[in-house]
């Protein structure tokens, strides 16, 4: 197949293109899963890892003016590549430790790259961690945490969810935001982010 360029990759992740993303996997995930598989991984792990590559490069991309300096395969394989050995370090420290690949990436990208991978890596694991509790929530808890997050005022949540006063909305808003908040400090993954 012909070899698609970076900015009409970027292009087509952002609008989530079809095509292009099954192009993405069919060219590179087996480079992806050839590096998890040898280091400790399983396919499982490399499905999961290059889904997050693609979501760190939609981040990235929406979020500024992304421009690689380097082809997509290099950008894309190196952001899977230090995503999978951070994730090795906090499974296996002794083995990642005796991995040299870590002083690689130090010499493709800058330390400000690696500073904005490590910041993605991090808000994509708390925003999973986010979802996962806000799904075992009520569903009244959900609603009102949705309506609130769309910036429905207090009394357009009461009426809603037909409370009958703002005071019980206040309250059932603070109460399920607190249900919220503990369920994600007591997850054992959110005190490592």
């Amino acid at each position: 197949m012909k070899e698609i360029a970076s900015e009409n990759i970027l292009k087509g992740i952002i609008e989530n293109d079809r095509e292009i993303i099954q192009y993405v996997y069919r060219e590179y995930f087996e480079s992806v899963k050839k590096f998890v598989l040898k280091h400790r991984g399983t396919r499982e792990d490399a499905k999961d890892l290059f889904q997050d590559g693609i979501v760190i490069i939609y981040e990235q991309a929406n979020s500024k003016n992304l421009v690689i300096k380097s082809s997509f395969y290099t950008y894309f394989y190196t952001i899977c590549k230090y995503q999978w050995l951070k994730i090795l370090r906090e499974r296996d420290n002794k083995y990642f430790e005796s991995i040299d690949n870590n002083l690689e990436f130090d010499r493709i990208y800058s330390l400000e790259v690696k500073r904005e991978l490590d910041e993605l890596i991090e808000k994509e694991n708390r925003i999973k961690i986010y979802q996962k509790h806000f799904r075992n929530l009520s569903e009244e808890c959900q609603r009102v945490l949705r309506l609130m997050a769309k910036g429905y005022k207090p009394d357009e949540i009461r009426e809603t969810m037909n409370y009958k006063s703002v005071g019980y909305t206040y309250k059932k808003r603070r109460i399920c935001k607190e249900r919220l908040i503990n369920l994600i400090k007591n997850d054992k993954n959110y005190k490592n982010t």
